[in-house]
């Protein structure tokens, strides 16, 4: 997902209904994009290529903060920013996403000037519009001046009900250490405590990766704060006919149209946990060879009650 990661990139038409709901996402992500429909609403997934030092003027302000924030769907993490001269606007913190993203409706409320241009994803090329962004701030970071895409956030702002000024991705969130509380709903910016249960991250750019085993089977799975559970591309995990329960109403949108999506029940564990047996979708697509990982990595459906990102040791921990 990465030289920007999640942008989106299709109108999709298409919402199946089922009990394992992804969520809202912006419907695209840019370059290696897999937009996914664990029912709901779109899940959209991007990758960019951040730096691995703080970029465009990012940096922290005090080293340890907390900022409260909604969970929407159980897995949209939204926060209050400031963005330019507009105080209290609805972030997502999204750590499959960059660049980070601002609405089309903010950008004309900052009146910004962007330039128009041509990405790569899964669905082909697209046009979209970038911009730099003079201010943001959220919590104790800062960026001045960054630059973001404009996205369409309409579809997303009427599913949730509330209204939204964009995406803060990884471009961002990894210029520091990080905890997202989900009990006490607090981001936790700043130091992280040493955790019981840590795995190291296989790769931390252009975007996050970790290694687990399904079924005795090992997979690099992209750590994504925006998903909602565990899902695998169908060509990256040997499965048989029979383990498979496929869901017609659940769907996944590739480059050759909707793809169903099925599930089946795995003994999973992450580093020497034994995470037990957990419900695992599989995509029903062959996954782009090129990409680097073999699946995602949500939180709330694999019952995770905090989880941390420490950049400075490299681990991703959890409770």
């Amino acid at each position: 997902m990465e030289t920007t990661l999640k942008e989106r990139h299709s109108e999709l038409d298409q919402i199946g209904r089922t009990e394992w709901r992804s969520g809202l996402r912006p419907r695209t992500k840019i370059v290696v994009g897999l937009i996914v429909l664990m029912a709901t609403l779109p899940g959209v997934f991007c990758f960019g290529s951040p730096s691995p030092k703080p970029a465009d003027g990012v940096e922290h302000r005090s080293p340890a903060e907390e900022v409260p924030f909604q969970l929407f769907n159980d897995n949209l993490v939204i926060v209050r920013a400031t963005v330019g001269k507009v105080n209290n606007v609805n972030m997502i913190l999204d750590t499959g996403t960059s660049p980070s993203a601002i609405s089309q409706e903010l950008a004309d409320r900052l009146k910004l000037n962007g330039k128009t241009e041509f990405l790569q994803t899964l669905n082909g090329t697209i046009q979209t519009r970038s911009l730099i962004l003079p201010y943001i701030q959220i919590g104790p970071w800062e960026a001045r001046p960054i630059r973001v895409l404009v996205q369409d956030l309409s579809f997303m702002e009427r599913s949730l009900g509330i209204a939204l000024g964009g995406i803060a991705g990884l471009d961002i969130l990894r210029t520091g250490s990080f905890t997202i509380d989900y009990r006490r709903k607090k981001v936790i910016f700043g130091r992280i405590a040493a955790s019981e249960n840590a795995v190291r991250f296989e790769t931390q750019e252009p975007y996050l990766t970790v290694k687990a085993m399904i079924e005795g089977q090992e997979v690099r799975l992209l750590v994504d704060s925006g998903t909602w559970g565990l899902l695998v591309y169908r060509n990256r995990l040997q499965t048989t006919q029979e383990q498979v329960h496929f869901d017609s109403n659940a769907a996944i949108s590739s480059p050759g149209g909707m793809t169903h999506v099925g599930w089946f029940w795995a003994g999973v564990s992450l580093g020497q946990e034994n995470l037990g047996t957990r419900r695992v979708a599989i995509a029903d697509i062959d996954s782009d060879p090129q990409n680097d990982f073999d699946g995602l990595l949500g939180f709330a459906k694999m019952g995770f009650l905090k989880v941390s990102f420490d950049f400075e040791n490299g681990l991703f921990g959890w409770e």
